[in-house]
């Protein structure tokens, strides 16, 4: 066997140097593409990050078309998803339940406490228009307190109040950025019970993703159960009155509120807003959106008027007693009889006359004046409400939009 020659010293050191360098500038380039993936500044679009996230999550044809159908609406949607911290001091103010101590230390201001909440929202336009709720941000009306929004690409703005319906529990922000996705508008008119609706958000603020913000929101899935619920709650002395919302089995839980409702295309039908948990404190599958054409409705008055403006109807309603219904031959319980009607008012232009009996309000029944005006109560000027009349005999429906005063 031929004997191999022997490295000398000094060929031995400059093999390990040149294996050093090649190691270095190995080590220095991978080191260079993390830093280009990771490091970028928070207000600029990941790009890089972006595309690899893309190229490695193509739909894969071997789905059900139903399935990629999903898979194509949020990836539409989510880019526009935000989530919103709401951040800093306020003044305690000490209440006791005993009057005597309420009447001579109640309402003293102490030391600030410091706050904060989070919740979620959506971009509607370029300009950096965002749609969430009152009460994911009701802190934020104090103006030491301040309203942070960061995007599932990673970057963070500080927001702007525009303007806050608590009654209708909405709430419009402004962020100034470049590139910004947003969200197309459904009408939800359009919505049927039983279609699929996708919510988007992000449930318990950072708690899902380590503390890091800037993650994608999450996404559930279900349908749309129920149309038209009407509901009043009373949250924190504020009262807020839900008309017409949308009733949906995708999950809904904390830190959800403000997030899109979209329907198979993508599209907005409603920001969802709250659960019914049966006196638990998670989703059992009921939750509810205020529908998309709501907000439109709200967007479109605040542009055109600076505010929602308070609804006319132009109607002079009565009870009904035991004679009028004799006269009117209605056999059915309940109803509020018609006295008068202004000319020339929306209820004018609806086709409403004296002497017709009310028996209905989208859908729920009418027995007294109290809960007819408890059921316009928060309703926003433009808004098509539809009436069961009774009139000569038979029954029928009177789509009646609002006015203003």
């Amino acid at each position: 066997m031929k004997k191999q020659p022997e490295d000398t010293p000094g060929t031995s050191n400059r093999n390990k140097i040149v294996a050093f360098v090649f190691l270095v500038l190995l080590l220095g380039a991978a080191f260079s593409n993390y830093l280009r993936i990771f490091v970028t500044d928070k207000n600029t679009p990941n790009n890089n990050f972006v595309i690899a996230q893309t190229n490695s999550r193509t739909i894969s044809e071997g789905l059900p078309e139903y399935e990629r159908a999903v898979i194509a609406a949020t990836r539409k949607a989510l880019p526009a998803v935000v989530s919103i911290l709401t951040y800093g001091t306020r003044d305690v103010v000490y209440h006791f339940r005993n009057p005597l101590l309420e009447m001579l230390y109640g309402g003293r201001i102490g030391e600030r406490e410091s706050i904060s909440a989070m919740g979620s929202g959506v971009i509607i336009d370029p300009n950096g228009t965002i749609i969430t709720n009152d009460h994911v941000i009701g802190l934020g009306r104090d103006t030491s307190v301040k309203l942070q929004v960061t995007l599932p690409d990673g970057r963070a703005f500080n927001a702007s109040l525009i303007k806050a319906f608590p009654s209708q529990d909405i709430a419009i922000l402004s962020i100034d950025g470049e590139n910004l996705p947003y969200i197309e508008f459904s009408s939800s008119v359009d919505v049927v019970q039983g279609q699929t609706a996708i919510a988007i958000g992000n449930p318990f603020g950072n708690v899902l993703t380590g503390g890091f913000s800037g993650s994608e929101p999450t996404v559930t899935r279900g349908i749309i159960s129920a149309m038209k619920r009407s509901m009043t709650i009373n949250d924190e002395g504020i009262t807020r009155y839900y008309r017409n919302m949308l009733q949906t089995d995708a999950s809904i839980n904390e830190g959800n509120s403000g997030g899109p409702l979209i329907d198979i295309e993508g599209k907005l039908i409603g920001i969802n807003t709250f659960i019914y948990t049966a006196g638990g404190t998670g989703s059992i599958g009921i939750g509810f959106a205020i529908p998309s054409d709501r907000i439109k409705l709200i967007l479109e008055r605040l542009q055109e008027y600076g505010d929602i403006g308070t609804p006319y109807v132009g109607l002079g309603v009565e009870e009904m007693t035991g004679a009028m219904r004799d006269a009117v031959d209605l056999k059915a319980q309940g109803g509020i009889i018609v006295s008068s009607v202004k000319s020339a008012s929306p209820a004018d232009k609806a086709g409403f006359i004296r002497g017709d009996v009310i028996t209905g309000v989208n859908g729920l029944n009418v027995t007294t004046v109290e809960e007819a005006q408890w059921m316009f109560k928060g309703a926003v000027p433009g808004e098509v409400y539809t009436l069961t009349v009774f009139r000569n005999g038979t029954f029928r429906e009177i789509d009646l939009k609002l006015g203003t005063q």
